[in-house]
Parts: C-alpha cells; sequence; structure tokens
C-alpha cells in the first residue's frame, strides 16, 4: 500500500525498500513525485534505497481541504521519517522541495548524512537576498508559459516530446487547483542557511529564471563548506532536462559523504 497516514494526510510513497542507503527525493511545486522516475530508477540501479512521496495538496496524496495547507512541509516530512523508520539518509530537494529539505537540514541535521539543493533559491526573505535576486529576476517571470519557467531555453528547443511529457506531468501537481501550499515553519534567510551543518551540494542551472546562478552561489557561500556547481544549458528542472549529467554530480557527492 504506497499511502502512509502521517495524521492530517495520507501521502503518497514509493519507497524502493532494501538495504541500500536512503535518499528521499523531493519534487517542485510544478508537478508531483513522478518527476522522479527517471532518477528513481538510477538511483535504485546503483544501490540506493530510494523514497519519493506527493507533498500535501499535490497529486495523489490524500487530505481533507482545510488540511491542505496546514503543519508544513518540513513536519510532513518529519512524520514520514518517523513513519518508515529511516536511519540517517540523503535529502535531496528541488525548486519548492529545496526550502523543505533546507529547513530539515536544520532542525533534524543529525538525521541526515548529506543535502543537495537543486536549482532553488528557498524563497530567502532577508532584504540582502530579496535586493540581490531582484538584480537577476525578471519581474514579470510568474507571467510567463509553465515551459518557459520550468525548462530552459535549449532543452525545449532540443527536446519538444520531453516538453510535452514535462507539461503532462506538471498538470497532475496541483490536485485541488487553488492556489494554497504548506511552506516552511520559519522564513528561510541567508543567517539560518549559515547554520547548516551537515555537507552540502548546491547546484544551479545557467538558465534557470528562477535561481540563477549568481543568486544561487550567494547561497551557498553562506553554507559552511558547501559544494557549488553550475551546469551549462539547462534551466529550473536540471534533473528532467539532463537527468544523467544531474544524477552524476549528485551520485558522487552523496557518495563521498554516505
Amino acid at each position: 500500500m504506497p499511502y502512509r497516514d502521517i495524521g492530517g494526510a495520507q501521502l503518497w510513497v514509493e519507497d524502493s525498500g532494501g538495504d541500500g542507503q536512503p535518499v528521499v527525493l523531493l519534487h517542485a511545486a510544478a508537478g508531483t513525485s513522478a518527476c522522479w522516475a527517471e532518477q528513481r530508477a538510477m538511483f535504485e540501479t546503483v544501490g540506493y534505497r530510494v523514497i519519493t512521496y506527493d507533498m500535501r495538496g499535490f497529486g495523489r496524496t490524500r487530505c481533507a481541504p482545510e488540511e491542505r495547507a496546514s503543519g508544513s512541509m518540513t513536519g510532513d516530512l518529519e512524520a514520514l521519517v518517523e513513519k518508515l523508520e529511516l536511519p540517517q539518509f540523503s535529502l535531496v530537494g528541488t525548486a519548492r522541495g529545496a526550502w523543505c529539505a533546507v529547513e530539515y537540514a536544520l532542525d533534524d541535521p543529525s538525521s541526515l548524512a548529506a543535502l543537495v539543493v537543486s536549482t532553488s533559491y528557498c524563497r530567502l526573505v532577508d532584504p540582502e537576498s530579496v535586493r540581490f535576486r531582484a538584480q537577476y529576476v525578471d519581474p514579470d517571470l510568474l507571467g510567463l508559459p509553465t515551459e518557459e519557467k520550468e525548462l530552459g531555453r535549449t532543452y525545449r528547443a532540443a527536446h519538444p516530446k520531453g516538453v510535452r511529457r514535462f507539461l503532462d506531468m506538471a498538470q497532475g501537481g496541483d490536485s485541488t487547483g487553488h492556489l494554497s501550499y504548506q511552506s516552511v515553519r520559519e522564513p528561510l534567510t541567508l543567517a539560518r542557511v549559515a547554520d547548516i551543518s551537515v555537507p552540502a551540494l548546491v547546484l544551479a542551472g545557467d538558465e534557470d529564471p528562477y535561481a540563477p546562478p549568481p543568486v544561487m552561489k550567494m547561497m551557498a557561500d553562506r553554507i559552511p563548506d558547501a559544494e557549488f556547481k553550475v551546469m551549462r544549458h539547462v534551466g529550473h528542472s536540471a534533473y528532467w532536462e539532463q537527468p544523467k549529467e544531474w544524477h552524476q554530480l549528485v551520485r558522487r557527492f552523496l557518495h563521498r559523504h554516505t
């Protein structure tokens, strides 16, 4: 049974099981855990125990409308980790999923072997971050079509079928048809991310309109000893656009720390 009751919601969870090193993958707001199909297969092939789930309010996860935005993404992840009785694991978040990953690393560092933040500025709200990001991000970004926001121009030009598959996946994301999401417990700031104490990899895409490389480097520079990498010719969904290259970067990092 793929559903896990965590109180207030039944999360749709896919867990490959086994004795491999666990890795939890957190999806973006544009889509569901289905986005990880290729990554699940690649991690499983090399021996990882792979766990993905639809966050509250997304995909096949069930919750009452009044519970959709209750609690926090971090609290749901903590409840799932307890339900699955996970040993120390690695945590990978892309876009909105990375907000949860970062706060989990701050609140539950002893549970983690490693943290990966992929193409996400983690919605840092301190004035310094907001001013800096405004220099690089189009103020009309949110009004663009989904494919232009989520996928880089190189991928869109070269992979029209992949764009259609992505849009089909993303269309299944918001299960209730309105924008009311869980968030983190406390707003994320540069001061907060400076307290991350687990090994961290920060991955940027050079065509990402949401989290351009200078914005992500600013955050990475505040995380103690974080590694920072820029992938070329990818946008906001690097794991989808260049799955093998993304997997190789993440796997090498995890291998060194797990």
